[in-house]
């Protein structure tokens, strides 16, 4: 599949939020994170049904950077808002969920909670860590009817990327560091910035993946917004040790070839 093409629909075999949790009962929706992109688009579009209330809450973040450079704080908020601040959420609504049983969770997750990504070592930790909590908790809710759905998105354009922590690469923040780390770092500035001019995805076409999840009786638990990084994950659960994915991730960012092929 071609970076043009639309994402596979994985709701197709199932049946008829940056960072963005949305919970959906048969009235009422809550959607974290729609000051801005998706969560401010899917909260447009929700409530134009006027059979639906909503409540809302704050959005996710990102931290972008060589691992040194990233602070106790930093680090701490990124995982208080990306999976602590999930797990309140959870946990306000889980009770009322269990009592009806019935209930849907769709997470705003990441290509970054499936697979490691340069320089977002913190982000992607968040991000994996959710994903666990999620997958987890899917097992022990599905006798209540309670449906948990990750969307993982990949690139898209919004403000995240502008929003997010990262160190200016010719800012004091990185002089301590050695020249190697440096020059990876500007690559991988270069490699983000050619990637969202061709290939990061419109805000409505990862609605589309959300209002599905919202919409459809049985949701899957996983569905991707985007098949941009389909070859290089198929290669991590093809390969369990890693060593073939880290050597694809690599040259995919910062070499000049394909990996065996593998390469989106």
């Amino acid at each position: 599949m071609g970076r043009g093409d639309p994402p596979l629909s994985p709701f197709k075999q199932h049946g008829p939020l940056s960072q963005y949790c949305l919970l959906m009962e048969r009235t009422t929706v809550l959607i974290t994170g729609c000051s801005s992109g998706i969560g401010l688009g899917l909260a447009v579009r929700l409530a134009a049904n006027p059979t639906r209330r909503f409540k809302v809450c704050n959005a996710g973040v990102g931290l972008m950077g060589p691992l040194e450079t990233c602070s106790d704080q930093a680090m701490k908020t990124v995982f208080d808002v990306n999976f602590f601040g999930a797990i309140r959420t959870i946990q306000a609504f889980l009770p009322a969920m269990k009592r009806r049983r019935a209930g849907r969770i769709i997470i705003s997750s990441s290509i970054g909670g499936l697979q490691g990504l340069p320089f977002n070592s913190v982000y992607c930790a968040s991000k994996f860590a959710l994903e666990g909590l999620c997958e987890s908790l899917a097992i022990v809710l599905q006798p209540f009817n309670i449906h948990l759905t990750l969307v993982e998105c990949g690139p898209v354009n919004t403000s995240f990327l502008d929003n997010l922590q990262r160190p200016d690469p010719d800012g004091s923040e990185l002089q301590g560091l050695d020249a190697e780390t440096r020059d990876l770092y500007h690559r991988y500035l270069q490699h983000c910035e050619s990637l969202f001019h061709d290939a990061a995805q419109e805000v409505e076409e990862v609605l589309q993946v959300f209002l599905e999840a919202i919409d459809t009786p049985c949701p899957p638990l996983r569905c991707v917004t985007t098949q941009l990084f389909a070859p290089l994950l198929r290669l991590r659960l093809a390969s369990p040790d890693g060593s073939a994915y880290v050597r694809a991730m690599h040259n995919f960012v910062f070499g000049h070839g394909e990996a065996s092929g593998d390469q989106p």
